[in-house]
């Protein structure tokens, strides 16, 4: 009896790294949110989209800030706003993350196989923050019409200054995670248990 194929072509090794990559981005996400735009969602979703194509660059971004989102909501309930502006402003935050996720899929791999291309991508990364952040101000205007245009615009200039350190600390740091594990691939833990406990040679 022959089987018939799958008319789904699952990557295995796509789907690994997709997973610690969200629980790296839902975990470090969640730590990180009291302090207002130290994110590394950013980072991650460029690195998806580079290394692992459009599918998954819109995928892991948008299942990163759900899970995330929830958990966050979660405990500190609807905030100032209410519900009705945390889900509009979550549409422009969920969207500008993929955007992120799509830039990473213009991106070469071989950019971050050089410290100096692991500095082209930061600024890259850089760029991309700054018109995520005013893709979200579009959305507080739209969705807080009572402040001010100039008011939303000056208190968010401190958020974005954090946001850009923010990006210059994951984006180098995620590049040259991908440098790393592509050049050396996994640490093999079995073997340094076994070099650990292997007895040493008497002279």
């Amino acid at each position: 009896m022959v089987k018939k194929k799958s008319g789904m072509n699952l990557d295995t090794g796509k789907i690994n790294q997709a997973i610690i990559l969200i629980v790296l981005g839902v975990s470090l996400r969640i730590a990180l949110a009291g302090y207002a735009n130290i994110e590394p969602v950013l980072a991650i979703a460029i690195i998806a989209g580079l290394a692992l194509g459009r599918k998954y660059a819109f995928i892991i971004p948008l299942t990163i800030m759900a899970l995330s989102d929830l958990a966050i909501y979660a405990f500190h309930l609807e905030g100032a706003f209410g519900w009705k502006i945390i889900l509009g402003i979550s549409f422009f935050t969920w969207t500008g993350m993929m955007f992120a996720g799509y830039v990473g899929t213009k991106t070469k791999p071989k950019l971050l196989c050089t410290i100096k291309g692991i500095g082209v991508f930061t600024g890259m990364a850089i760029v991309v923050t700054i018109i995520y952040d005013l893709w979200t101000v579009v959305g507080t205007i739209l969705l807080i019409p009572w402040a001010s245009v100039e008011r939303i615009l000056i208190a968010q200039i401190p958020f974005s200054i954090y946001h850009i350190l923010s990006t210059l600390i994951f984006a180098p740091l995620f590049g040259t995670g991908y440098y790393y594990l592509t050049e050396y691939g996994l640490p093999d833990l079995s073997k340094w248990k076994k070099d650990a406990e292997a007895p040493e040679d008497e002279n």
